[in-house]
């Protein structure tokens, strides 16, 4: 009974529960619009989630997401606005901080995710286009219980 209860501490977590700290509703209000970003829970190996840009009353952009543990590392899956899906395996990961790169993808070449604590999340996407560097910080507040 020991060896099992000493075999289970060691297990090690399953690494999409470093992605956890994304769960939930995420906006960013803008003069214009809005940006949200909605995850689902880590489960069965894989988060899901999806956003969208509302701008002047219109929808933007929008984008369907998934982290999922492929071969025992995360992956970063992205489909934005009806275009072929982007794959973007995790370069490194600290504590509430993932970042996920491609650098054969034309832009974004990396997708950064950092917590801001219980109700804040930078998102950012970053790489180069023409030869020169381009970054987009998405500041997120956590919805409230109404949204």
């Amino acid at each position: 009974m020991l060896a099992l209860f000493l075999a289970l501490q060691a297990a090690p977590a399953p690494a999409i529960d470093q992605a956890a700290f994304l769960a939930g509703c995420w906006r960013q209000d803008r003069p214009n619009g809005v940006v949200e970003e909605r995850w689902l829970a880590p489960g069965g190996g894989m988060m899901l989630g999806m956003s969208r840009t509302v701008r002047d009353g219109k929808v933007r952009t929008f984008e369907f997401t998934r982290i999922q543990e492929i071969d025992g590392r995360l992956t970063f899956f992205a489909t934005p606005s009806n275009q072929a899906p982007a794959a973007f395996p995790l370069k490194n990961a600290a504590p509430g901080e993932l970042v996920f790169e491609n650098p054969a993808h034309d832009f974004p070449q990396r997708v950064i995710y950092k917590s801001q604590g219980k109700d804040g999340l930078i998102g950012r996407i970053e790489g180069e286009i023409g030869g020169k560097a381009r970054s987009v910080d998405f500041p997120y507040k956590r919805c409230s219980g109404a949204d």
